[in-house]
């Protein structure tokens, strides 16, 4: 499976288009960024009298999901992320993991992760754009670069567990690379990794096949929306009865309960009739069994 295939943050490209285009909702956001990635060029849309062409539509979709992930300059977004990261590596190395510790770093990967692909998608949209200042999608380019590093560094030097002790040697491996963090960031947002830091710290990503001149981001972004719309037409859909609905006391949980929570309660209600088998073979034999106090 590709980098982005499980489609885990695809509902972000979904916000984005309602934020590019605030006039139009989830629903219609959907079949948008649909007919968008898999129309012809020539595709055109309305929205109250004006008509926005393909390549239109992708910047304007792009600048959203940008600015869902930096929000202030370049440096104050680059300051904020490297400060986060070298937190993480000191906190879940500095003697105890604690939940806390455990919380920060997950909640800084699942965040990071998001980012990437939201800035993926962007560039691949302004690669088909045709965009014409090298300046922009070289600093877009950095960014991806620097969240795959920044992930890779988590995963290769943190624990993913809760509640453990750290060796000596997690310790001692883990305190130049929170230094070479700081030092980086004391350098400013132009300054990267070395291609020898890269290398050893089994990071690097500056020759990423997605990132080259020949990658097809267009063939990528058809793909991408295709397992999307594969994975929304397999998901269970629960139906809810019409006695459901109809009683003021409901069962159904709010739009924010996730999915186990609805099947739960729904077999809650349910259980107050479920059908009991012993009971009926109990009762079906009772019918056919004749009275003995009455045979002839």
């Amino acid at each position: 499976m590709g980098r982005y295939e499980a489609c885990t943050y695809f509902s972000s490209l979904y916000d984005a288009v309602c934020n590019a285009f605030p006039q139009i909702d989830q629903s219609n956001a959907r079949t948008i960024l649909r007919e968008l990635i898999l129309a012809p060029d020539d595709y055109t849309v309305e929205f109250e009298d004006t008509s926005y062409d393909k390549k239109q539509m992708m910047d304007l979709i792009a600048r959203a999901l940008i600015a869902l992930c930096i929000d202030g300059s370049p440096q104050e977004t680059f300051n904020q992320s490297i400060e986060y990261v070298a937190n993480v590596i000191k906190h879940m190395n500095d003697g105890y993991i604690t939940k806390e510790d455990a919380e920060e770093r997950n909640a800084f990967l699942k965040k990071a992760a998001r980012c990437e692909f939201d800035l993926f998608t962007a560039y691949a949209f302004r690669q088909i754009v045709g965009e014409q200042s090298s300046e922009t999608m070289h600093e877009l380019k950095l960014n991806i670069i620097r969240l795959r590093e920044f992930q890779d560094l988590i995963e290769n030097y943190t624990r993913d567990e809760a509640e453990a002790e750290v060796s000596r040697e997690e310790f001692e491996q883990a305190r130049p690379i929170y230094k070479m963090l700081k030092s980086l960031q004391s350098l400013g947002y132009d300054y990267n990794f070395s291609p020898r830091e890269r290398e050893s710290l089994d990071i690097d990503h500056e020759d990423d096949a997605d990132l080259g001149d020949d990658f097809h981001y267009s063939d990528w972004l058809k793909r991408i929306m295709l397992l999307q719309l594969r994975k929304e037409i397999s998901q269970p859909k629960i139906e809810v009865p019409d006695f459901i609905n109809d009683t003021q006391d409901s069962v159904l949980p709010s739009k924010n309960n996730d999915l186990e929570t609805k099947i739960a309660q729904l077999r809650g209600t349910y259980n107050k009739r479920r059908f009991d088998s012993h009971r009926f073979i109990m009762l079906e034999q009772s019918t056919e069994t004749p009275n003995k106090e009455g045979e002839e």
